[in-house]
């Protein structure tokens, strides 16, 4: 029998052509294009960019639009915008799969406890929760936070959302338990927020291009969250810029949930004229950012997690693994969201993510009632039983 040999810049292709090429059912009358360019400007074998840094040949405006039969005013070749955006994010591409569990969390999920930010409801923008100064006329899509045709942020992320210029670089002041934050806007184009971004090698066909040495700048990446002291060189880097504009990316909407430490609690008060007290975003100490709490995409029942950090899919593994050998049924229960409101995109089921933060407050959880109690520092022995808190550690 006749061997065939493939050099490896052959086979690579071959996977990026099937990774870029979505294949149209009999049913459907739409697919993407399937002759993605192969050679860049410099004259190396490389694929089209789909999002930015465009070639000077590139076919990737097709990729979503069409010239002379567009679905709407923008030309989209679907006819909205998320099931444009999931028609290669919903894992066709074989990466970037929204409706898989990532450090965003998740889109489009039905399991129980589910909440998300909507992008496919019609909903208003200045309909967002929070949103007291917001007047955009818009409607909440995948593009009111991510640019599509590129960013210099991590993930898309855009510069301005619900007209506001949000990026800036910080100059914080602390004495003692004061905190003062004076702010001066980026120049445009500069990067506002940066996610601790590692190569994504889950698969041999990710490997195979992360490894590439002709692939120039086509690396797939996974998100570990927001750039943050875990994992900046505080030498180089302003490791709280990044954290404070997400928070101002995320008030854009949200406004009235961006709280300033130095100018009090917020500017309104309650009906009978009290302030009214809340935690402080606008912050450089750990664990203040929104997302510190909140999933950008939402959450379901497989995200949230105890105090312990711990999700379903922990509980039911073997005690020796570090596991409660908990059945679904009881696990699921046990992490069920049972607030009114929901889980309101929550990283910890109903309130453990207070629990979790606020370690000095655990033992009032199971007060022994000494009179010693009020003194003790040993508070771990008066823990609820089967109390844990190492969750913490998981806070950003």
């Amino acid at each position: 029998m006749r061997k065939l040999k493939i050099g490896f810049s052959a086979l690579l292709m071959l996977i990026l052509v099937g990774m870029f090429a979505t294949f149209a059912s009999a049913e459907e009358v739409y697919k993407l294009p399937s002759n993605v360019g192969t050679v860049d400007n410099s004259g190396n074998t490389n694929t089209h960019k789909t999002h930015g840094n465009f070639q000077n040949n590139t076919n990737s405006c097709a990729n979503c639009h069409s010239t002379h039969n567009g679905e709407d005013e923008m030309l989209l070749m679907r006819s909205g915008e998320k099931e444009l955006c999931m028609s290669c994010h919903d894992g066709t591409m074989g990466f970037y799969d929204v409706t898989k569990a990532s450090e965003a969390g998740v889109i489009d999920s039905h399991e129980m406890s589910a909440s998300m930010h909507d992008v496919d409801s019609d909903l208003a923008v200045k309909a967002a929760p929070g949103a007291l100064k917001n007047t955009s006329t818009a409607t909440f899509e995948c593009s009111s936070c991510h640019n599509p045709h590129g960013s210099a942020n991590d993930r898309l992320l855009k510069e301005t959302v619900a007209g506001k210029t949000y990026a800036n670089t910080y100059k914080v002041t602390i004495v003692g338990y004061a905190e003062t934050i004076e702010k001066t806007p980026l120049a445009v184009g500069n990067k506002a927020i940066k996610l601790n971004l590692i190569e994504d090698n889950s698969t041999p066909e990710l490997q195979a291009i992360n490894n590439s040495a002709t692939l120039s700048g086509l690396k797939i990446y996974k998100s570990n969250g927001i750039y943050n002291a875990a994992t900046a060189d505080v030498t180089k880097e302003k490791m709280y810029d990044y954290k404070l504009n997400y928070s101002e990316f995320c008030a854009a909407c949200h406004d009235d949930y961006l709280k300033n430490r130095e100018n009090g609690p917020r500017d309104a008060k309650t009906a009978d004229g009290h302030d009214l007290y809340t935690h402080t975003t606008s912050s450089t100490k750990a664990g203040r950012s929104c997302t510190a709490c909140h999933f950008a995409h939402g959450t379901d029942i497989n995200l949230l997690r105890d105090t312990a950090g711990k999700t379903i899919a922990d509980l039911q593994k073997p005690v020796d693994q570090g596991g409660k050998d908990w059945t679904e049924d009881q696990a699921k229960a046990y992490m069920k969201e049972v607030s009114d409101k929901g889980s309101s995109l929550k990283r910890f089921t109903n309130m453990a993510v207070c629990w979790a933060c606020h370690q000095s407050t655990h033992q009032i959880a199971n007060t022994p009632g000494t009179t010693n109690y009020p003194n003790t520092t040993d508070y771990k022995n008066y823990l609820v039983p089967g109390g844990d808190y190492s969750g913490k550690s998981l806070i950003k």
